[in-house]
């Protein structure tokens, strides 16, 4: 894991990509049975539907060399019929390859939890942003994000707790930051630190959707300034220390960081990193899901990640990306 990070840092610092995609995230679903106001998807035109599990072989195929496979697309993917055939095909075409998912925890069954847990996923997402519950008082979220309801905690408790001694796969907590969920997320790493989840990503609330749609359903949602995200991030990282979890928040980079992404004009993201949306076009990440470079149904992934298009984009990213502050340090909107 050293090594790739390390391997990509270079990468970025020399702003150089991959021979290939090292990683593939694949639109394997965009239904979902959650409606939360921090997601973008409602203005984003999306297809509430399955990708074929054909199309997804015949996707899969192409993607020969990927090191990484993310099955996560603007849905929830344990929605998907097939989910688990599609993690095996995955494994059996390149075994050697990491699989991940990010899924709300609601559909963490018993059932599926032992489907997990005898597969080759590697890493469970769970999107939480925040954690209120208490046994004795009505949960009340204090946040605009991913619930947490009782079933959903104690799906996660189980997950973790019946993992093996190499505690895979591994559980991440990926948290949206918000003006005023500070206090559920110093209650998510204590709840995390004393159940073995892995780490805790934080993640920069997307507020785009206010300016494109005004009558969007997330129009209300606020974000902290840049000051207030380092703050809430300070206090969130100290209290990781106190409980043994690592939090980490892209968006606050040191000097090393800042430098690979030639402060702020590229993408962490981009320079080995491939979208695939739900008919098997290949894009360059999910907010750009429509930006088709080529199509695995046709070409393998190589020849589209080295072909015309896709150095177009990259000559033209920052004028592409431009208002996308995802991966960035500064604020753009």
């Amino acid at each position: 894991m050293i090594k790739d990070r390390t391997i990509k840092f270079l990468r970025c610092l020399f702003n150089t990509p991959s021979k290939i995609p090292v990683e593939a995230q694949i639109e394997i679903t965009n239904k979902c049975n959650f409606t939360c106001p921090m997601c973008p998807r409602e203005i984003m035109d999306v297809p509430l539907t399955n990708m074929d599990f054909g199309l997804f072989k015949e996707v899969v195929r192409k993607l020969s060399g990927v090191k990484d496979f993310i099955l996560t697309g603007w849905g929830e993917p344990l929605l998907h019929p097939n989910f688990f055939e599609m993690v095996d095909f995955v494994s059996s075409i390149n075994p050697d390859t990491r699989i991940r998912f990010t899924t709300n925890g609601s559909l963490l069954n018993k059932d599926v939890r032992k489907k997990i847990l005898s597969s080759k996923i590697e890493q469970v997402s769970l999107s939480i942003d925040g954690y209120s519950y208490d046994s004795h008082n009505p949960l009340s979220p204090q946040h605009n994000g991913h619930t947490e309801s009782k079933g959903i905690i104690e799906n996660i408790t189980a997950l973790a707790s019946e993992r093996n001694s190499n505690r895979r796969p591994a559980i991440v907590f990926q948290s949206t930051v918000q003006n005023n969920n500070l206090k559920g997320l110093k209650n998510l790493v204590e709840f995390a630190g004393k159940n073995g989840i892995d780490r805790m990503n934080l993640v920069r609330l997307d507020v785009r959707g206010q300016i494109l749609n005004p009558k969007s359903k997330i129009r209300n949602l606020k974000r902290p300034s840049i000051d207030e995200e380092r703050q809430i991030y300070r206090e969130l990282k100290n209290a990781g220390r106190d409980f043994n979890l690592p939090v980490f928040f892209i968006n606050q980079q040191g000097l090393l960081l800042q430098m690979a992404g030639h402060f702020d004009r590229l993408c962490f993201r981009t320079v080995d990193h491939v979208y695939i949306n739900i008919k098997g076009d290949v894009t360059p990440c999910c907010i750009l899901r429509k930006m088709k470079t080529g199509s695995l149904l046709k070409d393998d992934v190589e020849q589209i990640w080295n072909g015309k298009i896709f150095k177009k984009f990259r000559a033209n990213q920052l004028k592409v990306c431009k208002g996308c502050d995802a991966l960035k340090r500064r604020h753009h909107h």
